[in-house]
């Protein structure tokens, strides 16, 4: 059994800022998962797929014909999920009514969630922050100013695979 995810990835340089804040959740508040991870914005969560079932998944991600064009997301100051065991503390897009979008026309050709909405975010601390650091840290990140935006120009398969996501296969818009 495979772990599989589809997202979009922001530009290098994006990346680069991005995992600055990673960095510093993990350094000043443990939260070190997130920093190991790459920054994106996940359109499809993981899920999990028969080996044998790959090269279907591929195909149907090869094959997909999207009518989503090439847009821009804007990416301005941090959010959070206050979640009591797992809080999650991210960069916040200013509308999702694109992302959601593409949502909507991936998930019926891909259809391994029965979830009707996604929450994009780009993800600076989870998983392993505490709910004591989380308090902390958004004390100081909620009143934080960032500003950015990248072109969404393609979608991303990820597969799961010797302790880190790696690319298997890319869609252009």
């Amino acid at each position: 059994m495979s772990l599989y995810f589809i997202a979009v990835v922001p530009h290098k340089e994006l990346r680069q800022k991005a995992k600055v804040f990673s960095k510093d959740f993990a350094d000043r508040f443990g939260s070190i998962k997130s920093f190991q991870n790459f920054p994106h914005i996940t359109i499809i969560k993981p899920f999990h797929l028969e080996g044998n079932h790959e090269n279907i998944l591929v195909d149907r991600f090869s094959l997909m014909k999207l009518k989503t064009t090439p847009f821009e997301v804007f990416l301005k100051n941090f959010g959070c999920f206050p979640n009591r065991d797992k809080p999650v503390i991210f960069i916040k897009p200013e509308s999702s009514t694109e992302l959601q979008s593409l949502y909507d026309e991936v998930h019926p050709m891909m259809k391994f969630h029965t979830y009707a909405k996604i929450f994009p975010h780009l993800t600076v601390a989870y998983k392993d922050l505490s709910p004591e650091n989380f308090q902390k840290a958004w004390q100081e990140y909620q009143t934080k100013t960032f500003e950015d935006s990248f072109l969404v120009d393609k979608i991303c398969l990820f597969k799961h695979e010797n302790k880190k996501w790696n690319l298997l296969k890319i869609k252009y818009l």
